[in-house]
């Protein structure tokens, strides 16, 4: 659907018959009925005159075996959805980029990111690092008591706060608003803002001063997405991992060092009560169940947990369990797929491209190239949509705020939101 909006012309291989009906009833793209990775397909399909091939069945084996046929055809640019992270970490000999794949995507691995920064970050409605590490992006829900309420970024008494990061965009109701120093904070409004992981966190401890940091994360489901999270959270706080089958459990143990293992069902009372949940706790479902992952999370709320997080894979279900608040936050595999796809279509300037959940916008990771129009230039001196802002830059490994006289230069990495309207009018710009 995307790249139907962005105008690309797009070609779909399926072995279901119905389900290319489907798309193709409701999407202007052509369709062909067969496997991807027959040769006789892929001809049919013009492989060899295509731009770039995505490969994102579900199965790895075939997703590589396409792209490497793809880059035998002379396609200039491979995506591969690969599960199993050993085909991404597994050996040097086997590097499927050094084979001809240009983006190798582990949405599961993605995933765990995402969740590890929400849980990092318990104040923050969505929360994900950006630059290497170097830069956060978050957004929060302003309350009755928050010290912002009815007031503008210059009327607050923490300016060190508030100049410390740069405020991107609001959604007031459906509507997307980008923010200027008169812009006047309302109850309810979801306010996304970017910084340093250290000031991002001083900020929310200001903002938000009713969260308090989770004194225990539990996780239900030892699949490999569970197991990520876990590598990351174990380290950062205590940390329970649920897995009902005995061998999985086995292999998550030999896996995690600080992790305690219980072999349960997490939609039993019981099990509940073993790891220890209390009101500093958040609870993570991340099993195979959409259902099962929503009364996992709804047990655990029962049992007192301050915040509950679920993996939904079928992208039907997000819009009816965002609307009856029926979990704190939800993560979609395919989700984190579309936006690693949306990276690698940007030109070759634009690095990172990242939908946010809750915001009809996109952030661009954009590079200042030497001698166009914009380099030397002062971000006040460029004509930049009315629905786009530049939210920071990195210059040489350090972050800098955005402030009107900031001077671009070439090689600079700038963060820009923008309205989805307004991606091509940003290409332009930087190119």
């Amino acid at each position: 659907m995307r790249l139907c909006e962005e105008k690309h012309g797009v070609v779909m291989v399926d072995a279901d018959a119905e389900a290319l009906a489907q798309a193709e009833a409701g999407l202007d793209i052509l369709t062909i009925c067969g496997q991807g990775s027959s040769p006789a397909v892929l001809e049919e399909a013009q492989v060899d005159k295509s731009d770039l091939l995505i490969a994102v069945t579900d199965n790895d084996e075939v997703n590589i075996l396409v792209c490497l046929m793809a880059h035998a055809a002379g396609v200039k640019g491979k995506i591969a959805r690969v599960v199993n992270p050993k085909y991404i970490h597994g050996s040097r000999h086997y590097d499927l980029k050094k084979m001809g794949i240009d983006l190798v995507i582990n949405q599961k691995q993605e995933c765990a990111r995402e969740v590890f920064n929400m849980l990092q970050m318990p104040g923050a409605l969505e929360a994900f690092d950006l630059f290497a590490g170097k830069v956060m992006v978050a957004g929060f829900s302003v309350n009755a008591v928050s010290p912002l309420l009815n007031r503008t970024p210059a009327e607050c008494d923490r300016l060190d706060l508030i100049q410390s990061v740069r405020v991107i965009a609001i959604r007031r109701d459906e509507e997307l608003v980008v923010p200027h120093g008169n812009t006047v904070f309302m109850q309810n409004d979801l306010v996304y803002l970017v910084g340093q992981r250290s000031d991002i966190a001083d900020f929310f401890g200001w903002v938000c001063p009713d969260i308090k940091p989770f004194e225990k994360v539990i996780i239900a489901g030892g699949g490999d997405l569970g197991l990520m999270l876990a590598k990351f959270i174990e380290t950062e706080v205590e940390c329970v991992l649920l897995e009902q089958d005995e061998e999985r459990a086995r292999f998550c143990s030999s896996e995690l060092n600080k992790t305690l293992i219980l072999r349960a069902d997490a939609l039993t009372e019981s099990a509940l009560e073993e790891s220890g949940l209390h009101d500093r706790t958040a609870f993570v479902a991340l099993t195979g169940d959409d259902e099962g992952n929503i009364m996992n999370c709804l047990m655990a709320q029962k049992k007192g947990a301050s915040f509950t997080a679920t993996q939904i894979t079928r992208t039907d279900f997000i819009p009816v369990v965002e609307q009856l608040y029926l979990v704190n936050r939800i993560v979609s595999p395919y989700i984190s797929t579309t936006n690693a796809i949306l990276h690698y279509l940007r030109s070759k300037n634009v690095r990172a491209a990242s939908l946010l959940h809750n915001l009809p916008g996109e952030l661009l990771d954009v590079v200042v190239e030497a001698n166009t129009k914009i380099d030397g230039k002062r971000i006040h001196e460029i004509k930049i949509p009315s629905t786009a802002i530049i939210a920071t830059v990195l210059r040489d490994g350090e972050v800098l705020t955005a402030t009107g006289d900031l001077q671009l230069m070439a090689n600079d990495r700038v963060l820009v939101f923008c309205h989805p309207d307004a991606v091509k009018k940003i290409h332009s710009i930087f190119r």
